[in-house]
């Protein structure tokens, strides 16, 4: 079987793993129908799980089977051409990761700030989401973690890299995953869908330039972690 082929077939079960994982958690928002603290405890260990399943499982699989594992620590050679239309904004990429993760960092200190001075709500509707105890904080971490992890990999690399292995259009890749992981949190309302799928073009933007998908992911993660735990957090509307 060639690998045009065998990467169509796999871009078809990551298309099936999209819809199984909209059709449990997401697909009802279930979190907003839960209120005492262990169902909703219960609820962030399901969702990381099927994050896992859905979204990790198959691209180290997929690229087990399509022998493109080194993917995980280097831009796939599909990527170059698109990649190459980059600006280069620093001469180095050791000095644009550093700046990249710099910022990252210092923008969940600003966030911390303004979560503690104007209790600044995140962008979305995602207050289901948002841990009502302390007990809940660490779960919430947890999910930004997973969320940044699993959605980056698939997001930014096996889908595109599927997509580009099947029809030897990069673009197309980057673009239809780009709309699928902005369709994919619907549930957030249409401001969610807007800001997510802003992210995740600049997410991509940063990927191509980079070539590094551990920085992609680090600021994914700083980012969810801004929303769902320092916010609340410092918000100061946990109950104890």
């Amino acid at each position: 079987m060639s690998s045009a082929i065998t990467a169509a077939l796999l871009l078809l079960a990551a298309l099936g793993g999209i819809w199984w994982f909209q059709k449990g958690d997401l697909g009802e928002y279930r979190f907003s129908a839960l209120n005492d603290g262990h169902s909703r405890r219960m609820r962030f260990r399901l969702w990381q799980v099927r994050s896992a399943l859905a979204f990790l499982l198959p691209v180290l699989v997929g690229l087990v089977l399509l022998g493109r594992t080194d993917a995980l620590v280097m831009m796939p050679g599909e990527f170059a051409a698109i990649a190459g239309l980059m600006p280069p904004i620093f001469d180095s990429g050791e000095a644009m990761q550093g700046m990249l993760v710099g910022g990252a960092i210092g923008g969940l200190a600003v966030g911390a700030v303004l979560a503690r001075v104007r209790k600044r709500k995140p962008l979305g509707n995602i207050s289901a989401l948002l841990p009502r105890d302390r007990r809940e904080v660490k779960y919430a971490a947890g999910l930004s973690i997973m969320a940044g992890v699993t959605e980056e990999a698939f997001f930014r690399l096996y889908l595109p890299l599927l997509v580009a292995m099947a029809t030897g259009q990069a673009a197309i890749g980057f673009i239809a995953s780009l709309i699928l992981f902005g369709a994919m949190h619907r549930y957030q309302g249409w401001v969610g869908v807007v800001a997510t799928t802003a992210l995740g073009a600049v997410m991509t933007g940063l990927y191509l330039m980079t070539g590094s998908l551990w920085v992609v992911m680090l600021v994914h993660v700083l980012v969810d972690l801004n929303g769902l735990v320092v916010t609340p957090v410092l918000g100061g509307v946990l109950k104890k």
